[in-house]
């Protein structure tokens, strides 16, 4: 387990785990998050627990946690707080350099028409047999054979190392099967 300091949460529900560390925020998403999908049962992770600083500071030393969520409509930050998932997001003020980070346990009904819509983009085979996963432009989707769900979206993604940091740290906070 990976002990972190960074903030820019957005839960659905009540945080049951941790306490955000001093200058740490965990702030429900502005707006009503709407779903096409279904449901999923409510994950008590902090963005801290997701991404640690030492992490974060591997991938892009320039991010920052963002105090508040805002997930885009349509995103799959906007899916994951709907199906009672958390939605991180990090950012640099002097670029255009974003990290959004999410987790979710969804449905299996929900869990499947989310693994049928990523199977559209490229099938990203080197996280092991425990877990499908497939990127799409700037985003990864990681499915868990526990019914997790992750995503990160990020231009940082772009490149092949920091897509494989990024995953491997995600699936060690995710219980995998």
């Amino acid at each position: 387990m990976l002990a972190l300091g960074v903030t820019g949460c957005a839960h659905q529900g009540q945080i049951t785990t941790g306490t955000p560390p001093p200058g740490a925020t965990a702030a429900p998403a502005s707006g009503a998050a709407t779903t096409t999908f279904g449901n999923g049962t409510a994950l008590a992770y902090e963005c801290n627990q997701l991404l640690d600083s030492v992490s974060l500071g591997a991938l892009d030393a320039s991010l920052k946690p963002d105090a508040v969520v805002t997930p885009t409509s349509g995103s799959s930050a906007e899916e994951a707080v709907a199906i009672r998932g958390t939605a991180c997001s990090w950012s640099d003020a002097n670029s255009t350099t974003t990290l959004v980070v999410t987790a979710a346990k969804p449905d299996a009904v929900t869990l499947d028409t989310l693994k049928t819509a990523a199977q559209s983009g490229t099938p990203a085979t080197q996280f092991g047999t425990l877990v499908t996963a497939y990127t799409r432009g700037t985003e990864l989707q990681l499915f868990t054979t526990g019914g997790y769900w992750a995503t990160a979206d990020s231009p940082l993604l772009a490149d092949p190392a920091k897509l494989l940091t990024i995953g491997q740290i995600l699936l060690e906070e995710l219980p995998v099967g």
